[in-house]
C-alpha cells in the first residue's frame, strides 16, 4: 500500500541536502518526492519508512518521521456538492421593436 511519509529535515548546508536527496532517490519502491517545504521532505511510495530513516539518519542525524497517511489527497475523497446558480431575468431587448424614434 502507498504511503505518504514526512520526515523533518532542517539543513542549511547544500551538501547535506544532496546526499539526503540520493538516498531517498536510491531506495526501492519511492514513487514521488517533494522538497518544496523548507525544513521537510515529503515522500511518497511503497517502501519501508524505518528503514529509510535509519539510512537518513546517517547522512544526518537529526532526522525525524512528523507524519504518516495513505497516499491519497483530501480533496480526492470529498464529494463536490454543485450549488445551483440564482436565475436571473434579462431585461428585454429593444432592438426587435418597430418604434418609430429609433429607426
Amino acid at each position: 500500500m502507498q504511503e505518504k511519509v514526512v520526515f523533518k529535515l532542517e539543513v542549511f548546508e547544500e551538501r547535506i541536502k544532496r546526499r539526503a536527496m540520493k538516498v531517498v532517490c536510491d531506495f526501492p519502491g519511492v514513487t514521488l518526492i517533494d522538497v518544496k517545504e523548507k525544513g521537510k521532505l515529503k515522500v511518497n511510495g511503497e517502501f519501508d519508512k524505518f528503514e529509510m530513516t535509519k539510512k537518513l539518519k546517517k547522512v544526518y542525524e537529526f532526522v525525524d518521521i512528523i507524519a504518516v497517511g495513505p497516499d491519497g489527497e483530501p480533496a480526492q475523497n470529498q464529494k463536490l456538492v454543485k450549488k445551483p446558480e440564482p436565475k436571473v431575468k434579462k431585461a428585454p431587448s429593444y432592438r426587435g421593436w418597430n418604434l418609430g424614434f429609433f429607426k
